[in-house]
């Protein structure tokens, strides 16, 4: 009786909530053992940082708040850059197409209240991170290609790393980019 008037979402503030918020955390520290051997720690909650010659490259996981579902986003951030916020200037899982199914999303990063379902949802998003991340970020370890005009980098970034790449021994993180990233 009523069952279709019941919330198929659970309300915010509500036991099961709290529950897939407890869960997301241990995919999220899954995902911290997974990035470490790939140089990356997490320096704030949602955010895995590893430092590039040029710039801090970082994983963002974007947890949704419809479901027990996250996002990943690429970025990477000049150590003095001014800005506030991470800026997720590069690619997000979302927009990768499946090779197979143009019209589908490659990559699924669900999870349940069980273990294992937790453990495959980490093992996802390390795929994508060592597939499509990697790649991202190889593509911008030239200094050429980060002040080129396929930059990711703002303006004002770019004009941080030329001050950087003119005075090397002076490049340390801005107060922005510590807030930003929680990184020294």
């Amino acid at each position: 009786m009523n069952e279709h008037l019941k919330s198929p979402r659970p309300l915010p503030g509500s036991e099961e909530k709290k529950q897939e918020s407890r869960d997301a955390q241990k995919v999220l520290r899954l995902l911290a053992k997974r990035l470490k051997p790939l140089g990356f720690e997490r320096t704030k909650p949602t955010f895995f940082t590893r430092s590039g010659r040029y710039v801090l490259e970082f994983v963002h996981v974007h947890k949704f708040t419809f479901g027990p579902e996250f996002r990943v986003h690429f970025g990477v951030r000049v150590r003095s850059d001014e800005l506030a916020g991470a800026h997720l200037n590069g690619p997000d899982s979302g927009s990768i197409a499946h090779p197979e199914a143009p019209n589908r999303r490659r990559y699924n990063f669900s999870f349940t209240s069980s273990s294992p379902s937790w453990e495959l949802c980490a093992e996802a998003m390390l795929e994508c991170v060592s597939v499509e991340g990697l790649r991202w970020f190889e593509s911008f370890t030239n200094p050429i290609m980060l002040l080129s005009s396929n930059s990711p980098l703002s303006a004002p970034a770019m004009t941080a790393l030329k001050r950087e790449l003119e005075e090397p021994s002076g490049a340390q993180a801005s107060e922005a980019t510590r807030r930003a990233l929680n990184v020294t």
